[in-house]
């Protein structure tokens, strides 16, 4: 589920990353050292990775100098946890979610803890995937307020996610009345898409996306993706185009609809396309993979820089323990690599904690591309009554090439 706190799945740590921090040719040295296949340019004027002119570490300094000069100034510390989430989302680096954890921790223990602070720092977690402890943070948020509206659809985030949908209806039936009714039917729809009433979901917040007025950028980029992601399984994609269109116009740092919209693309085989919507975005993820997906479909240069950097990052992340891309490194594993059997392992570590389309999606495309049996997943899927499109036969096998 996506909502106007999107948390983009992020926590792949990679040398390539340290460009914020070390700058370009000190981060190109270090990252010599796990390209399997080093990249050579064809030029001096080639470029390798855009580093954005200002870090978000540089523009938190002045918040930064505001909390150490008051460490119980717990407003300065939610406006510094703020930049730092909003950092995190921007750039899809986990480190920037753990800033957060570390800037409320003084503050989360505490019985009389703030909601805020709560809220703030369930939020970083669920973007960690650390779960459990983020729903453990938003109880205690919501028994100490039980009208708020922020952590609510959060809980219904982590419940959908997790494929428990009564439960999300059920959080996001609190919405009502106590937020705008945009927000609150667009969570409800949302969940009910998922568990049978997909045309009637789809249809129904299209009604009420007829007026967006008011709503902020960040919000309608959620609601206008969230029809999209309904229209991908609805089998229509000139419609979904339009919806992910719309909420990268109203938020251009929406990565997860920039993802959205790139893999419409991939399924229609416009690879060129995906390249002209990613290109400035190399540095973030899940984008740089679909950027490989795309390059090796067209055998260029720049897509065999694209597969490099990725499998640093993957590589990197394979040694941290981290767990929080499993998606990306099992499509990574399936359409870069080839190899379906690991991509099958890792996709059904994934489905242990994520049961979003994409992850349905993935693990039932890497059964088919392994040979291996459907009966798991596809149990699930008439179980909860799930519909989508996408999962033709057809539109799910991939061709599996060394």
């Amino acid at each position: 589920m996506t909502s106007s706190l999107r948390q983009n799945r992020n926590g792949a740590t990679c040398c390539l990353r340290r460009a914020r921090a070390l700058g370009l040719a000190a981060v190109l040295a270090v990252c010599t050292t796990v390209f399997a296949e080093p990249y050579e340019p064809e030029s001096y004027d080639t470029v390798l990775i855009r580093v954005p002119a200002a870090t978000s570490s540089r523009q938190t300094q002045s918040l930064r100098r505001a909390l150490a000069s008051n460490p119980q100034d717990l407003n300065a510390a939610l406006d510094l946890a703020r930049a730092w989430l909003d950092a995190g989302r921007r750039e899809g680096d986990p480190r920037f979610f753990s800033y957060v954890q570390a800037t409320l921790e003084p503050w989360i223990e505490r019985n009389d803890a703030s909601v805020d602070v709560l809220v703030l720092a369930a939020t970083s977690l669920q973007s960690l995937h650390r779960f459990t402890q983020a729903q453990s943070l938003l109880d205690r948020a919501l028994a100490s307020d039980p009208r708020n509206a922020q952590a609510w659809l959060t809980k219904a985030t982590l419940l959908q996610v997790h494929g428990d949908f009564a439960a999300a209806r059920n959080a996001c039936s609190h919405l009502v009345g106590v937020t705008d009714h945009r927000i609150a039917l667009g969570c409800l729809l949302s969940a009910q898409s998922m568990n049978g009433r997909l045309a009637e979901s789809y249809a129904a917040l299209s009604r009420i996306m007829t007026n967006h007025n008011g709503l902020d950028g960040a919000t309608l980029s959620w609601l206008s993706s969230l029809l999209g992601e309904m229209a991908v399984r609805l089998a229509k994609d000139s419609a979904a185009q339009r919806h992910f269109q719309l909420a990268l116009k109203a938020d251009p740092d929406d990565s997860y609809a920039r993802g959205e919209l790139a893999d419409l693309y991939l399924r229609q085989s416009r690879y060129a396309e995906v390249i002209a919507l990613l290109t400035r975005h190399e540095a973030h993820d899940p984008l740089l993979l679909r950027l490989a997906i795309a390059g090796k479909q067209l055998d260029t240069s720049a897509g065999k820089r694209w597969m490099s950097m990725y499998d640093a990052r993957y590589k990197a992340a394979r040694r941290a323990g981290d767990a929080t891309h499993l998606r990306e490194h099992a499509r990574y594993l399936l359409e870069v690599l080839g190899d379906a059997d690991s991509a099958l392992q890792v996709a059904e570590r994934n489905w242990r904690t994520q049961r979003e389309p994409a992850d349905i999606r993935l693990y039932r495309r890497t059964a088919i591309a392994s040979g291996r049996s459907l009966d798991v997943i596809d149990a699930w899927i008439a179980t909860h009554d799930y519909q989508d499109a996408t999962l033709d036969p057809k539109l799910t096998a991939v061709e599996v090439r060394p």
